[in-house]
């Protein structure tokens, strides 16, 4: 959650105004993860209907299926570090940082997270060892409050988290506030708050990074939860009508007195005997199958069209599509990963920006985050023979190291280019490429 305010100070009243405000937020995320989870309560909550102890609860989980694909898409490949000015050699402390803290899979939680609930946070804090790490606080947990101009500058971060006993049941409820310079504990009992202690961060800023998914921060399946509750209420209808089909009424006629004895006898004989003009016929609903499916498809097509992330196993996705054909039918997924993207690449930034004023402070290295390129690149099938023609009708008309970099099978530009010159008898290349793999 984030808010905007004129203050410079907090005071108690306020970070209480705050917290209050915050419990409708808490609990639209909570809900988002629990639909995320396949705890839809709307469907698992489902009434039988009267006469029927038939009740079938299904769950398709639409939700789970596009935040892995959307967020496999942005962040299947990990982020790489371009050096753009500097001496490689000068990034070695910030990339030993982000190898500590294993950054590839801390981006993909941030990631994961940042679609489901529209935003994610961020903590960086030096360790026992006075290391600096960065962990991810659930958002359900983080209001930041940033002032009113139009960068929207971290003020303030608060977290409100729960302390819960062995049995899982008792709990204490503890509040950080985050300025520029410390960090204040708080106990919050029935929204009264006591001052506990506080402690400097060093950071010189308020350590508490926003990875907005999008500039509305909205989740990715959040736009289509009612069509996945449309969708899991017709497909346990569908169900309970099977149910009431394979379990219907056998009327008997011109069997008059007929106890259920005779009727245990029928079932276990397999025979009847009936007078003149009796018979026997099944009671059942006629069901209209394809209507239902018609229904089915509809809902089913309108979320993955609202929600821009396509069904895989539809049949348009051939598996001897060129990488073109792929590319048009990924558009939607595109558009979402490019804002992703524009939101992801500015936290990071500001990542390395506290790292970096913390690492001065050590007088290790100066480090000015402009110097450093952060490249993103889509998790798409390769046509590894499709890439290699195109490398091919490029030869001599751009570098050798863009070629390489064309090649989804090299990972390191660099280190190939030295690998050639040294099999050519030639000198190392000065091309300088901080790979994902090289942290």
């Amino acid at each position: 959650m984030r808010i905007q305010t004129n203050q410079t100070t907090l005071s108690l009243s306020d970070i209480s105004a705050a917290l209050t405000a915050h419990d409708a937020d808490a609990r639209h995320k909570i809900k988002l993860k629990e639909y995320f989870a396949g705890h839809h309560n709307d469907i698992l909550h489902k009434r039988a209907r009267e006469n029927t102890d038939v009740n079938n609860r299904l769950v398709s989980n639409f939700c789970s299926y596009i935040t892995s694909m959307s967020t496999g898409f942005f962040l299947g490949i990990p982020a790489a570090y371009k050096v753009i000015s500097k001496d490689e050699h000068e990034l070695e402390p910030l990339l030993e940082i982000f190898k500590y803290n294993d950054e590839h899979s801390h981006n993909l939680e941030l990631a994961e997270e940042a679609s489901i609930t529209g935003e994610a946070f961020e903590f960086l804090y030096i360790d026992a060892d006075a290391k600096i790490r960065f962990a991810t606080v659930p958002s359900e947990e983080v209001i930041v409050i940033c002032d009113a101009t139009l960068e929207a500058n971290v003020l303030f971060a608060i977290r409100r988290y729960r302390v819960y006993s062995l049995n899982q049941i008792n709990y204490d409820e503890f509040v950080d506030v985050y300025d520029a310079h410390e960090i204040q504990h708080y106990t919050y009992n029935g929204g009264r708050l006591e001052h506990i202690g506080s402690e400097p961060h060093y950071f010189g800023a308020v350590p508490v990074v926003p990875y907005y998914n999008n500039r509305q921060q909205r989740g990715d399946f959040e736009d289509v939860i009612t069509l996945v509750d449309a969708y899991n209420l017709a497909q346990s209808l569908t169900m309970d009508d099977l149910a009431d089909f394979t379990d219907a009424f056998l009327i008997l006629k011109g069997v008059g007195g007929t106890t259920p004895e005779d009727a245990r006898s029928l079932r276990k004989t397999k025979t009847m005997v009936f007078e003149e003009g009796g018979g026997a016929e099944w009671l059942i609903k006629n069901l209209n199958d394809t209507y239902v499916e018609n229904i089915k498809t509809r809902l089913q097509r309108d979320i993955h069209k609202f929600a821009c992330v396509p069904d895989l196993t539809d049949e348009n996705f051939a598996g001897n599509a060129s990488g073109v054909a792929i590319s048009y039918k990924l558009i939607g997924l595109e558009q979402i990963r490019s804002r992703k993207e524009r939101e992801f690449k500015k936290a990071l930034q500001r990542r390395i920006e506290l790292i970096a004023g913390i690492l001065k402070l050590k007088n290790q290295v100066d480090i000015d985050f402009r110097d450093i390129l952060i490249q993103f690149t889509p998790n798409l099938p390769q046509n590894t023979v499709e890439q290699a023609q195109i490398v091919t009708t490029l030869d001599g008309m751009v570098s050798r190291k863009t070629l390489l970099s064309l090649l989804p099978f090299i990972e390191d530009p660099k280190e190939e280019m030295d690998e050639m010159s040294a099999e050519e008898g030639g000198q190392p290349s000065d091309y300088q490429m901080v790979g994902s793999d090289e942290q």
